[in-house]
């Protein structure tokens, strides 16, 4: 299997991650606000493996770098609109990911938000990689 279809595959699995934990009725012991940023990570881990993956596909070097390194370089390698979306999204998801005792975590509603825009620049890096 080559490593194009193996890294489709995790984002593929990761979106659908996200996606049973944004979804109602699920139980267990997770609590919504748990769920929603459990949802806000397996998002955040899906467009770091498809910049990866984009960027892999343009050059082998970047795999050892940040990923703050690699959102610079995705300016070079796709438009830079593209890129401007991807580190926004990215940064959005990193702050809603961190837990603070202090700080409310990203509502549901954003956190969907965040997959759908997510599911959307997953596919535009896809097709440029191509």
């Amino acid at each position: 299997m080559s490593a194009d279809r193996t890294s489709v595959r995790a984002v593929a699995r990761l979106l659908a991650t996200a996606d049973s934990l944004l979804t109602a009725g699920l139980g267990g012991p997770l609590t919504p606000a748990g769920r929603d940023r459990g949802a806000a990570y397996a998002l955040r881990i899906a467009l770091e493996a498809a910049v990866d993956a984009f960027l892999t596909a343009e050059e082998a070097g970047l795999r050892k770098v940040t990923m703050r390194a690699k959102l610079l370089c995705l300016r070079h390698y796709a438009a830079p609109d593209l890129a401007l979306r991807v580190s926004a999204l990215w940064s959005a998801l990193c702050t809603g990911c961190k837990y603070h005792h202090d700080e409310i975590g990203p509502s549901h509603a954003q956190v969907r938000a965040w997959q759908t825009s997510v599911e959307t620049l997953v596919t535009e890096l896809a097709a440029r990689a191509t």
